[in-house]
């Protein structure tokens, strides 16, 4: 399956996937492409260990319709293909990010498995996409169908990952 589009354009991406685990009006916003604050001093750092994580080694960035793989590569006879990130706040979503990664890889009939790299905290999280994972993600993604069909964001809630966001000023301006 490529990118999905529900009936009013919205196209469910990885990113998405990840928003929706943190913040479904993060989610929704998203859907129908409200930008995030390009001046977010997290959004900049993390774009800046991306860059200068395993820039020496010969790790490709892939892109797919509606993905952006931060790294892939061959350990034996396996694709891994792997998630970088800043920490390990929002280990759920990348979880969820990764899993959804995987799914567009093995509809393309790469099998592949994953890792969520945490650079700043020495970890590498491993995650593989059995039928268990399938079903959640198909299970989230018309979740965010219906999502993507609503004509108004949730309301705005509190949470931890507030403070964070590069859409705060949708929900707190």
């Amino acid at each position: 399956m490529m990118i999905t589009a529900d009936s009013e354009g919205s196209f469910i991406t990885a990113s998405v996937f990840l928003s929706y685990v943190n913040c479904r009006r993060q989610a929704w916003l998203e859907l129908h492409r409200f930008s995030s604050d390009s001046e977010n001093s997290n959004l900049t750092i993390g774009n800046m260990i991306h860059q200068s994580t395993f820039k020496r080694e010969k790790h490709k960035e892939i892109e797919l319709p509606g993905a952006k793989i931060d790294m892939m590569w061959v350990k034996g006879k396996m694709t891994v293909v792997g998630e970088i990130k800043k920490s390990s706040k929002s280990i759920k979503g990348a979880r969820i990010q990764l899993l959804y990664y995987l799914r567009l890889l093995r509809d393309r009939g790469i099998e592949a498995e994953g890792e969520i790299i945490i650079p700043e905290e020495h970890k590498r999280i491993k995650v593989n996409l059995g039928d268990d994972e399938l079903s959640e993600i198909l299970k989230i993604e018309n979740e965010l169908k219906k999502l993507g069909l609503q004509p108004y964001p949730p309301r705005p809630k509190k949470l931890r990952i507030c403070r964070n966001c590069g859409h705060a000023e949708y929900c707190w301006a």
